[in-house]
């Protein structure tokens, strides 16, 4: 079935205009949804170029059911991969502990599980918010927040210039250690959830099916899953590290990975062997806000709520705040009314989000007698594993 033709609001009172604050995903679907909703949209990015690190993500139907209304699903599944099933797997062994095939899910939450990878999403975006007459400015260094003539502007540096970009709204939308956040006067400093995450890519090796494959082990694990059109295979693994690490994309040690998983299955440690290189990321996510909001500025995303990769749902939770926040100003008249019910709508929801990946964190990494008596649960789950998250896929 064709993607239905996006919906054009006319412009509401609330607002006319608005400047956000970064183009990741999150930035640029609130740009797509704000331009939907009829406001003109101007978009600053730090970096020169628009490059999304990390390989790849997996969207849930919450997030892929609101792009199919951005009228960008068809696209999407060109570059993406509907993936099988979620195999649950014990690292030591390799044997299947549980899985659940995601088509009777997806048919149940009305939209599909999707697994691509970033820079293939971001470009998407990109791309579609620049079509709607979004305006990209990159080389855009956040210096200032202001009020300004009964809206609000964005100052920033390019290059040796700075230029102050008014519009009646602002949404930083500018990641876990967000200016904007700052500004805001609630600067919770990012938590490390005392974890490293080794990212690389590796060609699909022959007969490797289309699943989500999720290894779990002591202090560990590993998430594989095909991105690219399934030509490429995405190795995410996650290893225990006490010590604060403030690097985010920076090459990650080998022998500390290969180190991790020695004792584990001869497939796991096949799969890291066949990557050229790893990233390593430190992993951190925020404490939950007591605000978004104050008057005409907002906060969406990771500089909202960003939260360990442990759900899936670092990427559609922006997505969906964008959705959220264009039908709040649709809905109200005044900005900062809008902003506030926005902020109302999404902070318990979020807040509940982060918990269970902190939550699964731990789960993901049992020994002993709990991880018995986790594998046993899971066992007894079966196909009905993706309905323990029904609450977050059916929105």
């Amino acid at each position: 079935m064709a993607d239905p033709i996006p919906f054009r609001a006319k412009p509401r009172t609330a607002a006319r205009s608005a400047v956000v604050v970064g183009a990741g995903i999150g930035g640029l679907a609130c740009a797509i949804a704000l331009r939907r909703a009829g406001l003109t949209v101007q978009v600053v990015e730090q970096a020169r170029k628009l490059r999304e690190v990390g390989a790849g993500l997996q969207l849930t139907p919450n997030a892929t059911r609101i792009i199919r209304d951005f009228g960008l699903l068809t696209r999407l599944e060109q570059v993406a991969v509907t993936p099988r099933s979620l195999d649950v797997r014990s690292g030591a062994s390799g044997a299947t502990i549980t899985r659940a095939h995601y088509g009777p899910a997806a048919s149940r939450y009305g939209a599909p599980f999707l697994v691509v990878h970033r820079a293939d999403l971001q470009n998407l975006l990109a791309e579609a918010a620049q079509a709607e007459g979004v305006l990209i400015a990159l080389g855009s260094e956040l210096t200032a927040v202001e009020p300004a003539f009964g809206g609000v502007r964005a100052v920033v540096k390019q290059g040796e210039n700075l230029i102050a970009h008014g519009a009646d709204i602002l949404v930083g939308a500018d990641g876990v250690r967000s200016a904007v956040r700052a500004h805001l006067g609630v600067a919770k400093p990012p938590v490390f959830a005392q974890r490293l995450a080794y990212r690389a890519t590796i060609p699909v090796p022959a007969r490797h099916p289309p699943d989500v494959r999720l290894y779990m082990g002591r202090d560990a694990h590993l998430v594989v899953y095909p991105v690219k059109g399934g030509a490429t295979l995405n190795l995410v693994a996650i290893v225990k590290h006490t010590e604060p690490v403030a690097r985010w994309s920076a090459p990650g040690d080998g022998a500390a990975v290969h180190a991790a998983f020695a004792d584990w299955a001869p497939e796991v440690r096949d799969l890291l062997k066949a990557a050229p290189h790893f990233l390593c990321w430190g992993l951190y996510d925020i404490d939950p806000l007591p605000r978004w909001s104050t008057g005409r500025v907002t906060l969406l995303g990771d500089a909202a709520h960003a939260m360990l990769p442990f759900l899936a749902q670092g990427a559609a939770q922006s997505i969906e705040d964008a959705a959220a926040l264009a039908r709040a100003l649709q809905k109200e008249t005044d900005a900062a009314t809008a902003l506030k019910a926005y902020e109302t709508e999404r902070l318990g929801r979020t807040a509940r989000i982060q918990s269970e990946a902190r939550r699964n964190g731990m789960v993901y990494h049992l020994s002993g007698a709990p991880r018995i008596a986790r594998d046993l649960v899971l066992r007894r789950q079966g196909a009905a594993l993706l309905d323990r998250y029904g609450w977050i896929y059916k929105v």
